[in-house]
């Protein structure tokens, strides 16, 4: 089994995004699968141009020549995709929705419909999983609103949304042990979505759990 991990935090290995994305690759990999981790920062990749020459002229592939082309290849060889992106104004950063929108040649120009929702078909038969990975710096589930909305258009099996998410990178000694407990219970959930291809309901309680009070959050701000 292979995960593949997409970051698009503009501050790539050294970002709080990436602090979780390691934590749970690290359990998939303790479970026997095979991680890659991908910094959007670090690559190369236009603007979708909209011209959709990769469904008519050259289908399945991309007419700009640029590392989109490496990227789509490890997409395609994962068996479980990990989208991840900060939240910093409502949705995933535009790192993240600019290799999401370069994914166009996996469609094919016909439409399909379930239950009412129209999508275009798939070019090739997939069978892949999807998670997603979120954390914000502000206090509120609220701030996850719209990027859940956005990742809901992949179904993914699982979903991990951290707001107050400056603790993450905190040197506090106290805050230090909150996270590392939080990021062992993510290693967790990567090594029970490897091992058993779903993750526990405890363990999804454990990630989703707050790891301080607003007002305590507030505080630890300054603000």
């Amino acid at each position: 089994m292979k995960f593949v991990a997409f970051n698009g935090s503009p501050s790539g290995e050294n970002s709080a995004t990436n602090r979780i994305i390691t934590a749970f690759l690290n359990g998939a990999a303790r479970a026997g699968a095979e991680t890659e981790n991908y910094q959007l920062v670090n690559y190369q990749v236009e603007q979708c141009k909209g011209c959709f020459s990769c469904w008519f002229q050259t289908p399945g592939k991309c007419v700009t020549k640029d590392d989109m082309e490496l990227l789509i290849h490890a997409y395609l060889s994962a068996d479980v995709v990990c989208f991840g992106s900060p939240v910093f104004s409502w949705n995933m950063t535009a790192l993240l929705k600019n290799f999401v929108d370069r994914l166009v040649p996996l469609k094919s120009p016909l439409i399909t419909e379930n239950n009412g929702n129209f999508d275009m078909a798939d070019s090739l038969k997939r069978q892949q999983k999807y998670v997603a990975i979120s954390n914000c710096g502000f206090p509120g589930e609220n701030n996850f609103s719209i990027i859940k909305a956005a990742f809901s258009c992949c179904n993914p099996c699982l979903e991990i949304y951290r707001n107050c998410g400056k603790l993450l990178k905190s040197k506090q000694a106290s805050v230090q042990k909150i996270v590392s407990d939080y990021l062992n219970a993510v290693e967790q959930s990567g090594y029970e979505m490897a091992a058993d291809g779903t993750v526990c309901e405890a363990t999804q309680k454990r990630i989703s759990a707050p790891l301080m009070s607003v007002q305590e959050y507030v505080k630890f701000l300054g603000m």
